[in-house]
């Protein structure tokens, strides 16, 4: 009689482990797409920014992974800073990056994201903290917000 009760806990047990493993495994997959989409994000701003690829290039590579407000913040900035003087982005390390929510198809990050820039004065780095917004549609993640914390 005990054999199948310590069975039964011993089971149980199991399946609580595998369970919790199976849970960080999705969250670390979540935290791995939102990265690549930040990084995709930096890489064709900046490549639009310096020439690289067209305006209209990177219109279509940031609608691949983006959509709504960011978007069209995008969009304009790139068009408003395209023909400038400005820093360029050596480097982006995201620090840390921690999932906040999950309502129904939308999820926000808490990112923290060090920048290496190189600008008329020398290289540089600027650490930042961020809101990020994913929206997950089908199995397809796309940003909606990247927006800084306030100091």
């Amino acid at each position: 009689m005990k054999k199948r009760y310590l069975k039964w806990i011993i089971t149980a047990a199991a399946v609580c482990v595998v369970g919790l493993a199976l849970m960080g495994a999705a969250e670390s997959r979540e935290n791995g797409t939102v990265r690549k989409l930040l990084e995709k994000r930096s890489f064709i701003m900046e490549n639009v920014l310096f020439g690289k690829i067209t305006y209209e290039e990177g219109k279509e590579q940031l609608k691949k992974i983006e959509k709504d407000k960011l978007y069209s913040d995008d969009i304009n900035a790139l068009s408003e800073y395209r023909n400038t003087d400005l820093d360029k982005i050596e480097r982006m390390d995201i620090i840390k990056l921690e999932r906040k929510s999950n309502i129904y198809d939308r999820m926000t990050f808490y990112g923290k994201i060090k920048w290496t820039v190189s600008g008329m004065e020398g290289v540089y780095d600027e650490t930042c903290e961020y809101h990020i917004g994913v929206d997950v549609d089908s199995g397809e993640y796309k940003l909606i917000s990247f927006e800084i914390q306030d100091k």
